[in-house]
């Protein structure tokens, strides 16, 4: 698929019923060429078994339409690595390409999607648009590092994992504005660990039934709804790191926090931990079982409620 004009959308698509010396997805890949602004690989929903991570250029490729199975990939690989590292470039067009229709089914010690720039470059980004995608049984189902930053990702499932979220502690030049929309962070050990101290925003998201809901190091914004079982530890934890801007957790005043069945008593001593006294934590106006024996905020961090009404724990 080499030598076609360049400025051409080129798709490369998988047969729908591909013999077994068909190309799988990484050959596709390696043969959309730098010089075209898009090249689509269609996978005709069919499934693959991966034997080596696919690298995503997000300045010219989109993937879409498949099953993807990691269960052959090597401990500490990823299923996916979005990097524009490599590319000669400077742009900062990666918004004609994208992940979509996928889903993604994990193995142990290996990661899902990871978004990272290793080249020094302030204008080529680890960002792509992902939408429509499945991600569970990995290490990290999602992993945001170095030059990572401005990434949508909409209508995701990332379900079963041991962390479903993952933010590199340190990453250069990253973590501006992050935005999830109408995504469900469920059923992992972890749901999100932020470990970069990143800006996260979630709109008409669900955090539900992680062991632990969320460990917060920079600034999210939510709306939506979240969900616990009962917990004798707290569900969220907000940290600092040096050098940044404190952990904060801003619920919407529409969002809804639950801790089912308890009966809406106090699971543990407390509900919520802080580390540093520029933490902070608003409630929306609606809450069930978020409170605790000893207080709802472990800590030094402030607790505030939404602008109507005032917060009262019950």
């Amino acid at each position: 698929m080499r030598g076609f004009l360049p400025g051409l959308a080129v798709i490369l698509a998988a047969a729908p019923c591909a013999a077994a010396a068909a190309p799988g997805p990484a050959e596709m890949l390696r043969a959309c060429e730098h010089g075209a602004p898009l090249c689509i690989v269609d996978l005709h929903g069919q499934r693959y078994r991966l034997t080596e991570t696919l690298r995503i250029d997000p300045l010219h490729m989109t993937l879409r339409n498949g099953v993807l199975d990691a269960a052959g990939l090597a401990r500490g690989s990823a299923a996916i690595l979005v990097t524009s590292d490599g590319d000669a470039a400077e742009s900062y067009d990666t918004a004609p390409n994208s992940l979509d229709h996928l889903e993604l089914l994990g193995a142990d010690g290996v990661d899902g999607i990871v978004f990272d720039n290793k080249d020094d470059s302030n204008i080529r980004a680890a960002d792509l648009t992902v939408e429509n995608v499945s991600v569970s049984g990995f290490r990290r189902g999602i992993t945001f590092g170095n030059h990572a930053y401005g990434v949508g990702l909409s209508h995701m499932q990332v379900h079963n994992n041991e962390i479903g979220i993952y933010t590199v502690p340190h990453a250069v030049d990253a973590g501006e504005r992050i935005t999830f929309e109408d995504t469900g962070i469920f059923n992992n050990r972890i749901g999100i660990d932020d470990e970069g101290g990143m800006e996260i925003d979630w709109l008409g998201c669900r955090w539900d039934y992680n062991g632990t809901t969320a460990i917060i190091a920079g600034l999210f914004t939510f709306d939506g709804h979240i969900e616990t079982e009962i917990s004798s530890h707290p569900v969220i934890e907000l940290r600092a790191v040096e050098g940044q801007i404190a952990g904060a957790l801003y619920m919407s005043a529409g969002s809804f926090v639950l801790m089912n069945h308890s009966g809406g008593k106090a699971g543990g001593d407390y509900w919520i931990s802080s580390t540093s006294p520029y933490n902070a934590v608003q409630f929306p106006a609606s809450t069930y079982g978020v409170r605790g024996r000893v207080a709802v905020m472990q800590g030094p961090g402030a607790v505030y409620g939404p602008a109507l009404p005032a917060f009262r724990p019950r």
